[in-house]
């Protein structure tokens, strides 16, 4: 079979992919064509290339002769892939995912984090995928709605990058602090999470673990004082050393009021921070919130090809994969873009030489003068066409007259 040009974008980016156990020719014995290795790139390609539907996809597979060589295949169908994708074995996507999360950080290196003291971040929390009617049979909210959860930690490497470690999913009615510990590993970071998570139950194995944490907890969470020292930041209204009964460890109560009135309780085992840098943690809290934001945004992780348990289990593994390559690419091309700006750029260039990549990325840019101030200008009178339209042209300062 042909081969495809190396220097090719998708090419270099599929090359990222570790082969893993879907490679493996003993788990594709069964299949003579389409093999689990290349079943999941085909989903990654059809992520990176905004295909919607089983149909596009097989159209823009078939369409593109160098993916089918890429693939090893000459020809490919949409039912296909759907009936593949509901039987692939979600626990090996998993460990592909623990694999190209090895993988960053072998290419990332080490780093301090957000700051020398503060450290590598993990951000845990979860976000709700909404499903039609027909997975209403099993992923039911209520009598209208019906959906899954992505449950996810998110690794904060510096002020702008982080990266998607571990997921694993639920129906929607399983609560996030019965997932967390599927997400936490004993090893340097410092874990963030709000107070859904707040349960003395798990602050207890953490301890036990050694596991440092900062966790928002409920105003009814209930600790004993064994120190109080007057806050030094002006909105911090709490700063004591407190112990939470069930267990010895001395851990550090925070609390502070936001610009609107709410007041937030934050729990610490990180007895070495200072107020500001705990404020500074907890905040870091919204990395996640965007990242699941452009995750529904950009990989359209809110519109799943198939509506199986396991085909959905599989889709949103493999969408973690898919972002998880690309920011490892971005690290590996030592490009100084963010991830979303760099993600967006090789979708441009998926069929193209990197050299293209490159001459865009050094392409110089007229440099912006800001908004500039209006002047006093003529108002331009409208074309409306008239010919083909029929116009009765009205502005808003009509009805506010009126009112």
């Amino acid at each position: 079979m042909k081969s495809v040009d190396q220097d090719i974008v998708f090419r270099q980016y599929l090359s990222l992919l570790p082969r893993s156990v879907l490679a493996c020719p003993l788990v594709n014995y069964d299949y003579d064509k389409l093999s689990e290795y290349a079943l999941v790139k085909s989903m990654i390609l059809a992520t990176l290339f905004r295909w919607r539907s089983w149909e596009e996809i097989e159209q823009g597979i078939r369409a593109k002769p160098a993916i089918l060589i890429e693939l090893e295949l000459d020809s490919i169908s949409g039912s296909q892939l759907s009936r593949r994708l509901a039987k692939l074995d979600t626990s090996a996507l998993a460990d592909l995912l623990g694999s190209v999360t090895k993988r960053y950080w072998m290419v990332r290196g080490k780093t301090a984090g957000i700051s020398a003291n503060i450290g590598i971040l993990k951000l845990i929390d979860s976000t709700h995928i909404k499903l039609p009617q027909n997975a209403s049979t099993w992923t039911a909210v209520s009598k209208d709605s019906s959906g899954v959860k992505l449950h996810l930690r998110l690794a904060v490497a510096s002020a702008t990058e982080v990266f998607p470690e571990k997921m694993i999913p639920s129906t929607s009615n399983v609560a996030d602090i019965d997932a967390v510990n599927y997400l936490i590993d004993a090893e340097y970071a410092t874990y963030i999470m709000d107070r859904g998570y707040g349960h003395k139950t798990k602050m207890g194995g953490w301890l036990e673990r050694s596991i440092d944490f900062i966790v928002r907890v409920r105003k009814d969470f209930k600790v004993e004082v064994l120190q109080s020292r007057t806050p030094t930041e002006e909105n911090v209204t709490r700063f004591d050393l407190v112990s939470i009964l069930t267990r010895p460890e001395i851990l550090r109560l925070l609390e502070f009021t936001d610009k609107e009135g709410s007041i937030y309780r934050l729990l610490t085992s990180r007895l070495d921070l200072t107020e500001k840098e705990i404020l500074d943690m907890y905040k870091s809290r919204w990395y996640i919130e965007l990242f699941f934001k452009w995750l529904k945004q950009h990989i359209k992780l809110d519109h799943l090809f198939s509506h199986s348990p396991k085909g959905i289990w599989n889709q949103l593994f493999i969408a973690l994969i898919t972002v998880g390559l690309v920011e490892i690419m971005r690290v590996e091309k030592q490009s100084t873009q963010t991830a979303w700006a760099f993600y967006s750029l090789i979708q441009h260039y998926l069929l193209e030489p990197w050299e293209k990549v490159q001459k865009e990325v050094n392409r110089k840019k007229k440099p912006s003068r800001g908004r500039q101030k209006a002047r006093d200008r003529p108002i331009k009178e409208l074309d409306f066409g008239e010919n083909f339209a029929i116009v009765s042209p009205i502005s808003k300062d009509h009805f506010l007259k009126n009112n």
